[in-house]
């Protein structure tokens, strides 16, 4: 009986967990449905995928485009840099943590292979 009422629990605080990064991730689309740098060029963020591995919070940001680099050869990476913390200290908050945020930036080509643009932690 022990084991039964600990494997429920075990997997009742796993589904909690799991609601908590949609929700992140509907706020994050909802926030940063396109990022803008400091000379005004943009990327839309077509998906977000946040998640934790050994205490690191991981962010996965996807834009999607049909051919090129989808804008990011023009990206200020200073702007990007700069959207990037805001990005990590507003998943802290939310989460109550002081942990570091991995945040990676794919690419999804509709023809051809995904790419990554950026990889760091903030």
């Amino acid at each position: 009986m022990k084991k039964l009422i600990m494997g429920l629990f075990l997997t009742f605080s796993i589904l909690a967990m799991a609601g908590d990064f949609d929700y992140l991730e509907d706020k994050l689309e909802l926030k940063y449905p396109v990022i803008t740098d400091s000379q005004n060029n943009t990327m839309k963020i077509d998906d977000f995928d946040i998640g934790v591995f050994n205490n690191i919070i991981y962010i996965k940001m996807e834009a999607e485009t049909f051919s090129g680099d989808g804008g990011w050869s023009k990206f200020d990476k200073q702007s990007y840099d700069k959207i990037a913390t805001d990005m990590a200290n507003y998943v802290r908050t939310m989460l109550n943590s002081n942990n570091k945020v991995e945040i990676t930036l794919i690419l999804e080509k509709k023809i051809g292979d995904d790419e990554l643009l950026h990889n760091g932690l903030y």
